[in-house]
Formats: structure tokens, sequence, C-alpha cells
């Protein structure tokens, strides 16, 4: 019982540790070679097209994944988990993002950071 117990508690802990690793694979994958803005305005528009699908970080559409080096790989972690945790979004509702020489916008346009246009999608709405 005492077992059990134990893992009830750590249970969400564990579940936002594998959001916080799935985030950072988004935003190696979608971001790197952007600023920090850049990165965190990718990750918190990943959560916003989470909460629009109903879904978790781990299963959105539409993203490409690819785990960062482990030589890095905790820093994206850790900053995934900071972007978990809230705070203001840089992005507001925003829930897509292009990064094309000729994007194909198919919703409102809410920022431009770095190559990255970021906008709230009217497929996902």
């Amino acid at each position: 019982m005492k077992i059990l117990g134990l893992v009830l508690i750590l249970f969400p802990v564990l579940a936002l540790s594998n959001e916080a690793e799935c985030l950072a694979s988004i935003m190696h994958s979608e971001a790197s070679g952007e600023s920090l803005e850049g990165l965190i305005a990718v990750a918190q528009a990943s959560i916003n097209r989470s909460k629009a699908t109903n879904t978790t970080v781990c299963h959105i559409k539409g993203v490409t994944r690819k785990k960062p080096p482990s030589s890095i790989a905790q820093h994206y972690t850790s900053l995934a988990q900071s972007i978990l945790n809230g705070g203001k979004s840089i992005v507001g509702k925003a829930d897509s993002w292009e990064r094309a020489l000729k994007p194909r916008y198919a919703g409102k346009i809410v920022r431009h950071i770095g190559r990255h246009t970021f906008y709230v999608s009217k497929r996902l709405g």
C-alpha cells in the first residue's frame, strides 16, 4: 500500500516531467537556432495548441519532435519545465507558427519573432 501511495503522489511530477521532455523536443526541432524568445514562443504556442485541441503537449499534431543532443538536453528540459509552470505568454493565444519563406497562414497573425510568424489557427478553433 505504501508503494501505491508513493506512485500516486509522484505521478503528477512524472507526467509533468514527460510533458517537459516532449516540449523540449518540440522546441529543439521547431526553433533551434532561434533566440531564447523564439524558443519560449514556440513552447507557449505548443501549450496553446494542446489546450485548443484538448490534448497533452506530447500528443499535439503538426509539430516535429527531435530530441536535443545530450549536451544540451537538460537546458531544453529545464526551460520547458519553467514554461509549463506558467507565466505571461509572449504569443498571446497563438497556437500555430510558420517558418516558411512564403507561408500560407490560416488565421490571425499575432506576432513575428525571429524567423517565425505566430498566429491563431482557424483550423483549430
